[in-house]
């Protein structure tokens, strides 16, 4: 048993709802709540396709099988994986969520700060400039669309827009599964993992952490503790979040909008789809 789709990305662009959909099909066997990141990541890549394969094993009815993994498409962190997902199967279908650029790195930032505190920057705009292929990068669809237009049938490569998502969900949805074969299905859950409702570490976390001995008392104190003290002392509401500063969005802009102008044509979508 193997997939005979895979969800490349982009990250927060509505990648984990459509898994969640697509868990519910009962014409799909879905990878449930798990990313193998094995085309990427050549750690992962090195175990072996017995390895990856395996994951499909509970597939005993014959479903069609898929999985969602969102560094697929992150092309400059990631530069092998379309190479590695053809050898695997040219014939796979493709699955490629999109959002507004500059709201997909916002969330993107909430997503990973949230996640990983310190580890990454405390701003919006150090973050972009530290690590621009991690938060830039991803939002450049079109850009890392080309690797898998080159190695997979273009028939075979569906993007989806996450604003149509929102707007009618089942009938994005069906569309999707007539692009996969199947019967449409009702979508029965709501968006998943929205940024909107994290918690995001703020400045007090990141002074907390500069004190001497601050990571005694991390290891100290209960797991459950340091949580509720992180969300509810030490972090604000991912609506108060502070956007790019003017400068940053400008030069966003200008290297992001021939990306999304590229993409939006190709799809056949007005070129003020997305404003900038």
């Amino acid at each position: 048993m193997t997939p005979g789709f895979i969800i490349i990305g982009a990250m927060k662009s509505a990648t984990s709802t459509v898994t969640a959909y697509f868990e519910d099909h009962p014409a799909v066997f879905m990878i449930p709540g798990f990313e193998p990141n094995f085309f990427c990541d050549s750690d992962v890549h090195a175990k072996g396709t017995g390895w990856y394969d395996s994951h499909f094993a509970a597939n005993t009815a014959g479903l069609l099988a898929g999985e969602g993994s969102n560094y697929y498409a992150a092309r400059d962190m990631f530069p092998d994986t379309a190479e590695r997902m053809a050898a695997y199967n040219p014939e796979l279908k493709l699955i490629y969520m999109v959002r507004h650029p500059l709201e997909r790195i916002v969330s993107s930032w909430i997503q990973y700060r949230s996640d990983n505190g310190d580890a990454i920057p405390p701003t919006i705009d150090k973050a972009v400039r530290q690590n621009p292929a991690m938060f830039v990068g991803q939002s450049l669809y079109w850009y890392n669309l080309q690797p898998f237009f080159e190695r997979f049938p273009r028939k075979n490569i569906f993007i989806g827009f996450m604003e149509d998502l929102s707007r009618d969900a089942d009938a994005f949805f069906a569309d999707l599964c007539a692009f996969l074969g199947v019967p449409p299905a009702n979508v029965a859950r709501a968006h998943q993992n929205p940024s909107a409702g994290k918690k995001v570490p703020g400045k007090m976390y990141s002074a907390v952490n500069r004190v001497p001995f601050s990571g005694l008392a991390k290891r100290v104190l209960p797991d459950r503790l340091k949580g509720a003290v992180k969300n509810t002392v030490l972090s604000t509401s991912a609506r108060n979040v502070a956007g790019f500063s003017d400068e940053l969005r400008n030069a966003l802009v200008e290297q992001i909008a021939p990306d999304a102008e590229a993409l939006l044509a190709y799809c056949g979508k007005p070129r003020d789809f997305w404003t900038f």
